[in-house]
């Protein structure tokens, strides 16, 4: 009975820590996603009438460059 009950006490702490790291990263890439959007907002509103604007991203956590051809 006392095996079991660790078993489950395992499985409990175990559901929980990836719960808890799936928010914090979904967090995260919340974060990332609305200030990329700011970023972007602001190179169209510079950048709108004077020719091409190329949006570049490095990776998936670096957030994006803007730079007028």
């Amino acid at each position: 009975m006392n095996n079991n009950r660790l078993a489950m006490v395992i499985a409990v702490i175990g559901s929980i820590a990836i719960l808890i790291t799936g928010f914090l990263l979904f967090n995260q890439i919340h974060k990332n996603h609305k200030a990329n959007e700011l970023i972007i907002e602001k190179c169209f509103d510079n950048f709108d009438e004077e020719g091409q604007v190329v949006i570049k991203k490095d990776g998936f956590w670096s957030p994006v460059t803007c730079e007028k051809n």
